[in-house]
């Protein structure tokens, strides 16, 4: 026990832990004294932006850190124990070549068994050489010396205790969705039931069913095996779902501690500022605020609240010493604010937010986009599960899609991983040949043969592609991206006429003072900032369509408002139509008009933003709709466990759907529905469509669609088959 603390009652205490990085000549301060604790089954979150100490603090509390790495103050506690300790006065790695100490010796017995971490990227935390089987199996040979049979077999229930089907065990990682991969990490995680998993961002990328599902099955170990769970993400809704308690940082400290339940409390302005540049389902909101300007650099000691430069309501106590400290508002919640805004009722804005955009903007009945009944099919290649397939199978990307986007419209197409979204925006965006149908831009039917039409077509209609760190060549800077379609197009003669034009883009794309970017090369910028260079590219071709390929989904939090907003700015004022493909149903509502949602290739309802939003009928939209609400524990209650199993059988029912469906009857198995219209322009492809819609409408009384109702419609009209 020290200062009144009982370590022992914890299954992790961090005491006031400071940490910096020594980089060439330069320090950076990565934490400054943190402190919490986590009792056993205690699920805690903390949430921040890219650089405010997440993963750091996860590497130190794993003692994975390199060798530049100096623990300037404080301890780490694992029951009692301490594994972390800055009078070492050493440097952490796993990879060291010093003798064994005390510490050493004991984390052995911590990682895996004590300690073990879910990583950020489940496709760069396994091995693409060896089956999943093989990388799990190896845990227990190693580590618990276990006979391989046994292990085997210990795989296979580890596998089916996190939903995996008994053919993945066989699977190389390349063959698994994001989701899937996802659950074999967190299963070679649990593997040896440890006390604590720090799961680092493990929803990122992932579509809203998939995270939805992760965090399910993360709440449910933690209940089978009395596990204790960290949370760290830049997802303030993941986080909420998942956690008891939450902590907020910013450059390297802890600025708030509150309650999970109740996240909505916060006092911080940093808080605050991140849940609203949210877009929200169940709020009218005219427009998300991002959070202006920056963190601070750490290369210095920071003195006083590390939020002064983008705060609205800075004191001159918020400079002085101490005005970091926590202080407690109520016993489960502390705030680090000396002003604390939020107390008096009053609102934060945030500096230099734009001024608020119009939603409601004149559509021309102009169709810009048609596509009639067009279809992708891929070939599979021979290999795991050939029997279902082999040489000569294919796989049906895009199927019978027909869909109109019209001139100054915006249009989102919203659907989970697999449902054929990229390719169709691929085709759309004439970066792939369809195998069937037409497509139509511009006015006139597209002849891929063409390839002279087609080059023509391409500077009308540009895509920004998903990752902002992959499509920027890392050898231009940033001048030199941005000029390469203006140079390789022939659409300026002299340099001095190519600058011009690049000005101009990146005026519009809002890189401004252009001084400040036009000669840096990618990696010196944020991931928002990359994203803008991408838009701006594509401006400098004064495009009529753009296709937004998932631009947001790798993005902070805190930068995703400013590109949605950049978005809708660049509709309204520049009349740019916006083919918009996403996962995130509520980042569709805020900048769409109308809304297309894709299952397994299929159009399966199209409607106005607010019917898909407000009567959403077919179950999977549905679906879709209440894991970003987050329901926590409903969706599976009243849907069923089905509704979140990826079916990967080629032979599908008619309905495609059906084996994941709670409604599903062998009119569903036998008869392929049609897309039919519900109400005027709302069209779902269900066979229950009228039914549920009416249900819907009768039982509406909010922003979105009516839980209860959908309950009701199961347990009342619905005859299980």
């Amino acid at each position: 026990m020290f200062n009144g603390i009982n370590y022992e009652d914890y299954i992790l205490y961090v005491d006031d832990l400071s940490l910096e990085y020594t980089i060439g000549n330069k320090r950076v301060y990565a934490l400054s004294h943190v402190t919490f604790g986590i009792r056993e089954n205690e699920s805690i979150g903390i949430v921040g932006e890219s650089g405010c100490g997440k993963s750091t603090l996860a590497m130190a509390i794993s003692h994975i850190l390199p060798q530049n790495t100096v623990v300037t103050s404080g301890r780490v506690y694992f029951k009692g124990e301490v594994i972390v300790d800055s009078e070492r006065g050493a440097s952490y790695t796993l990879r060291t070549t010093r003798k064994s100490t005390k510490i050493e010796e004991s984390l052995k017995v911590v990682r895996w068994k004590g300690i073990s971490i879910v990583f950020q990227g489940a496709l760069d935390s396994l091995n693409p050489l060896f089956t999943v089987g093989e990388q799990i199996s190896d845990i227990y040979i190693y580590r618990e010396n276990v006979q391989r049979e046994k292990a085997v077999e210990m795989v296979r229930q580890l596998l089916d205790t996190v939903g995996l089907d008994k053919w993945v065990y066989d699977a190389y990682p390349h063959q698994l969705s994001g989701g899937m991969k996802q659950r074999v990490v967190i299963a070679m995680a649990i593997s040896l039931h440890p006390a604590l998993i720090i799961a680092d961002e493990p929803t990122t990328s992932l579509d809203v069913i998939t995270q939805y599902r992760i965090i399910e099955e993360l709440r449910n170990l933690r209940k089978k095996f009395n596990v204790s769970i960290l949370s760290i993400s830049h997802d303030v809704s993941m986080v909420s779902n998942l956690s008891d308690r939450i902590m907020v940082m910013y450059a390297g400290r802890i600025v708030e501690k509150l309650p999970g339940v109740n996240f909505t409390i916060a006092q911080h302005p940093y808080t605050a500022l991140l849940i609203d540049s949210i877009p929200k389902l169940t709020e009218d909101i005219e427009q998300v605020e991002p959070i202006s300007g920056a963190p601070p650099g750490l290369t210095e000691v920071i003195h006083g609240c590390p939020f002064v430069e983008r705060c609205n309501y800075v004191q001159d106590s918020c400079r002085n010493d101490g005005s970091e400290n926590l202080r407690a508002v109520s016993n489960s919640h502390e705030v680090a604010c000396v002003v604390l805004p939020f107390k008096n009722g009053r609102k934060v804005q945030g500096k230099g937010v734009s001024a608020k955009i119009n939603l409601v903007k004149a559509v021309k009945q102009n169709p810009v986009i048609i596509t009639r009944d067009l279809t992708k099919r891929f070939a599979k290649r021979a290999g795991l599960r050939a029997g279902r397939g082999g040489k000569g199978a294919e796989l049906t990307a895009v199927s019978g899609v027909n869909i109109v986007v019209n001139e100054g419209e915006s249009v989102a197409l919203v659907g989970e991983t697999g449902s054929g979204k990229t390719t169709l925006s691929r085709i759309i965006g004439l970066l792939e040949v369809p195998s069937d149908g037409t497509l139509e831009l511009l006015g006139g039917k597209v002849s891929f043969e063409d390839r002279k039409l087609v080059k023509n077509l391409r500077k009308g209609i540009q895509t920004i592609f998903q990752d902002p760190f992959q499509s920027l060549n890392p050898r231009f800077s940033i001048y030199q991206i941005i000029s390469e379609p203006v140079r390789i197009n022939k659409l300026a003669q002299t340099e001095t006429e190519i600058h011009g034009i690049v000005r101009k883009a990146m005026m519009e794309a809002e890189l401004t003072p252009i001084s400040d970017y036009i000669d840096k090369y990618p990696h010196q910028l944020s991931g928002g900032q990359r994203q803008r260079v991408s838009i701006a590219r594509a401006l400098t071709m004064s495009p009529r369509i753009l296709v937004a390929d998932e631009p947001i989904s790798m993005l902070d939090v805190s930068l995703r408002a400013g590109i949605l907003n950049l978005l809708r700015k660049l509709r309204n004022e520049a009349g740019v139509t916006l083919f918009y493909i996403t996962h995130d149903i509520a980042s569709a509502r805020y900048i769409s008009d109308r809304i297309y949602v894709m299952y397994r290739g299929e159009i399966i309802e199209s409607g106005t933003t607010e019917q898909i939003i407000r009567e959403a009928t077919h179950p999977y939209t549905i679906a879709l709709i209440l894991s970003s609400m987050g329901v926590q524990g409903s969706i599976s209650e009243s849907l069923g466990e089905n509704i979140f199993t990826q079916t990967v059988d080629d032979a599908l029912p008619a309905c495609k759907f059906a084996p994941r469906c709670p409604l599903a009857t062998e009119l569903c198995r036998e008869t392929k529905p049609v897309l039919s219209e519900v109400s005027i322009g709302h069209k779902v492809q269900c066979h229950y469509a009228v039914s549920i819609n009416r249900s819907m409408a009768s039982g509406s009384a909010g922003h979105v669609v009516n839980f209860d109702a959908v309950k009701s419609f199961i347990r009342d009209e619905i005859t299980p088959p």
